[in-house]
């Protein structure tokens, strides 16, 4: 491993022990290490650390692997952040999220491993498998509570250097996804597995969301209370209801008062804190382009609504279109349309009302890497390379969406007429109503001729 990046003695120490368990190290003697050296740790010092083991050229994804290992190591050395009264409002980005993980937490603890123990010891299919298979039912609903993270608080994290964590966090997320829907599938089983297959499975899912809920509550919300605005949360909260909600209704519409836009703008730009991840990203960016060959976002705040000239036209070649009629075709296109452009940085999205995946205005001016999970980047970047290299011009996939539905992708390069690369086009379809059709003709049995549908 090469010498950190100008980190402090500190977090030099903690790359070491972080590297010594990255090797295959034991847990034990890394914490013995660990108490030796630290009476406490900061949130930003463990970031610093693991953004340093990325930078010299440890896959995000190794990390993620080690993520509950690093929890257990600094569990009980992590001073808290702070998080102010303003986040304990109704309607507030940070309190909707934890209002949420509140009703997890109980309903894991209050109704699926209760009821796993008593399955257990009665046996067979009862009232408590039902109301295990319920509560696994409405443990799957979490994937909202994640994909507003991803898409709202990832961006943001972004928009400040902080980097590392959402590409850890998201990897881990996707895991969660797969541990839950496993647990679902081996109690819906007929005949059922074993018994402590089941336990296995139930237990696993349960472990690593109570996880991710310490590693929200105590890591990212600090980290994001000390360098976002009350601004930058009103964007977070305009994001959240095309999303979704996890177990709980749509909350309350919440804006800042006016008192505290005030006092951010009479704020530094950044706190100590926030001073200091920029500081790491600055230094680190360089090296992570090389290491991870994914550009880092130039994050543009997306432009405000303005109101739409009636009579303006728009030349599209074949004809003139005013903004209003283009939004409004746009809406109604049965696909999901995103571009992304030269710089690999996302500009627009159609905004149709039943989307297939997630978009929200935070995105734009973000980095289209860090629009996808870990595990995806690799095939988003062999791809967009091809686009830049002229080698390829379209890229094509189907797959099954939570078994029911069959989603078509395309990526089109768009390109001008010269040749030069202007940026690539995502076209999303869910195809399963068109595989669905049968032969059909236009006209009745009566009809003239049988002209097919179009």
């Amino acid at each position: 491993m090469t010498e950190p990046h100008n980190l402090h003695p500190r977090q030099q120490q903690l790359v070491k022990i972080l590297t010594f368990l990255s090797n295959g190290g034991n847990f034990n003697q890394a914490k013995q290490l660990f108490d030796q050296e630290f009476a406490n740790v900061d949130v930003a010092e463990i970031t610093a650390a693991e953004r340093e083991l990325i930078a010299n050229g440890l896959d995000p994804r190794e990390i993620q692997k080690l993520c509950n290992v690093h929890v257990a190591l600094f569990k009980d050395a992590i001073v808290p952040g702070k998080l102010t009264a303003a986040f304990d409002t109704l309607g507030h980005p940070v309190y909707t999220l934890k209002l949420e993980n509140k009703i997890i937490d109980s309903l894991i603890n209050d109704e699926l491993l209760p009821c796993l123990k008593k399955w257990q010891q009665d046996g067979g299919e009862n009232e408590y498998l039902k109301r295990m298979q319920q509560a696994l039912k409405d443990l799957m609903t979490i994937d909202r509570h994640y994909a507003r993270k991803e898409n709202t608080l990832f961006p943001l994290m972004d928009k400040y250097g902080i980097t590392a964590p959402p590409k850890v966090m998201w990897g881990v997320d996707d895991d969660i996804r797969g541990y839950i829907k496993k647990a679902c599938q081996l109690v819906d089983q007929q005949p059922l597995p074993d018994k402590y297959v089941i336990e296995a499975a139930v237990e696993k899912a349960a472990q690593e969301v109570l996880a991710m809920i310490v590693k929200e509550e105590d890591i990212m919300l600090p980290m994001l209370a000390e360098v976002a605005t009350p601004a930058d949360w009103a964007r977070v909260r305009a994001d959240e209801d095309s999303i979704g909600y996890t177990l709980i209704s749509p909350p309350i519409n919440w804006q800042p008062t006016e008192q505290e836009l005030a006092d951010a703008a009479n704020k530094p730009t950044n706190s100590a804190l926030g001073q200091q991840f920029n500081e790491i990203a600055k230094q680190l960016a360089a090296t992570d382009a090389q290491v991870n060959q994914i550009t880092q976002p130039n994050h543009q705040e997306p432009a405000a609504n303005l109101p739409l000239d009636p009579q303006a036209r728009i030349d599209l070649a074949t004809g003139q279109l005013s903004p209003e009629e283009l939004i409004a075709i746009f809406k109604l296109l049965p696909v999901d349309l995103t571009f992304v452009d030269a710089a690999d940085q996302v500009r627009w999205y159609s905004d149709i009302p039943d989307r297939i995946f997630p978009r929200t205005k935070s995105v734009i001016g973000r980095s289209v890497y860090n629009c996808h999970p870990p595990k995806a980047q690799p095939k988003v970047k062999k791809i967009l390379t091809s686009f830049h290299e002229g080698t390829s011009d379209r890229e094509e996939f189907w797959f099954s969406l939570h078994g029911e539905r069959f989603i078509h992708l395309e990526y089109i390069a768009v390109r001008r007429e010269d040749g030069t690369y202007l940026g690539c086009l995502e076209v999303g379809q869910d195809a399963t109503y068109l595989r669905s059709l049968k032969d059909c003709l236009l006209y009745t049995s009566d009809a003239a001729d049988d002209t097919p549908c179009v």
